[in-house]
């Protein structure tokens, strides 16, 4: 019987060996963050049409364009192709980048409106993320469908495009949740599109939760994509030694890992110095050891082949 158990017992210890999986420790970031829905409001200025015609834009979307520049000309109605060079020309009102495309918050989302409306019901104007808005704009715009939108036809006085002014910093609603952490002039963290960018808070909302922020630039990308989401850095991040977050175990008020020696796991007690869902950052284990990602119970002095 006792060679029956001795058998058994080193069957399970090399089944639970061979089920562990392992990790280097190395150097690396702890990063506190996460993804939240924004809403960003530019410096735009939309412009119109000065007559019923055909629209013929001078640059690519996104162009700069400086005050006086022409960005478009209007071919009246009954004039043909021919004699487009009698069109009527659009000059820049404001230095800035021009977008044909539009989706109806211009008007809307600003920075004024930010500070000074009701939050909630200035964000509500913003659930169809301007698609509905845009369509019907065009639409009327052009005298036409909203399926035949894409046709350069245009009334006297309906929105063309639109003049950006990059040179003003951007400002954006964050949906942050209450966050008692945050206070008025605090400067808050982003990535958006692999950047990083810091804004300023200007003003704390609890109905919707989160805040108004003031970049120190304008957000490159904000103008084609207003309504998205970012990921917001809300904590400095910890520089050290980090394991993964599951070889963190519990013993009494202790802390420690269980590490691989010489082919022996052992536990080993360390000091957490920060933490996120993914990653820990300890004291007290040397860069380079194998530490164990799964651990369960029994696996102390257990002797793991190469």
């Amino acid at each position: 019987m006792s060679i029956i158990g001795l058998f058994l017992w080193d069957y399970r210890s090399s089944w639970i060996a061979g089920s562990l999986s392992f990790e280097t420790v190395h150097q690396g970031l702890v990063q506190h963050e996460k993804t939240v829905k924004a809403v960003f409001a530019n410096t735009e200025t939309v412009l119109t049409a000065p007559a019923e015609g055909t629209v013929v834009l001078v640059g690519a979307e996104g162009r700069r364009f400086k005050k006086g520049e022409s960005v478009a000309r209007v071919i009246p109605a009954g004039v043909g192709h021919e004699q487009s060079d009698s069109g009527i020309w659009i000059s820049a009102p404001v230095s800035g980048l021009f977008y044909s495309q539009r989706d109806g918050l211009e008007q809307i989302m600003t920075s004024e409106n930010l500070m000074n409306m009701d939050l909630d019901r200035l964000l509500a104007q913003t659930q169809n993320d301007g698609t509905e808005t845009k369509q019907t704009e065009t639409a009327q715009g052009n005298g036409q469908s909203a399926d035949n939108s894409q046709n350069t036809t245009v009334s006297l006085h309906s929105p063309i495009g639109k003049m950006v002014n990059n040179l003003y910093p951007s400002w954006v609603f964050v949906y942050l949740g209450i966050q008692d952490s945050l206070a008025i002039g605090d400067v808050v963290e982003f990535v958006i599109d692999d950047e990083e960018c810091y804004g300023t808070v200007m003003k704390l909302s609890a109905q919707p939760g989160g805040a108004v922020i003031r970049f120190s630039q304008y957000v490159q990308g904000t103008t084609e994509n207003r309504i998205r989401e970012i990921i917001w850095r809300f904590r400095s991040p910890t520089k050290g030694s980090v394991v993964p977050a599951s070889a963190l175990c519990t013993s009494g008020e202790e802390k420690g890992v269980y590490v691989l020696e010489d082919g022996v796991i052992r536990y080993q007690s360390v000091i957490v110095k920060d933490s996120n869902e993914n990653l820990v950052c300890v004291e007290g284990l040397p860069e380079g050891v194998r530490v164990v990602v799964n651990p369960v119970e029994g696996i102390e002095g257990m002797y793991v082949k190469s």
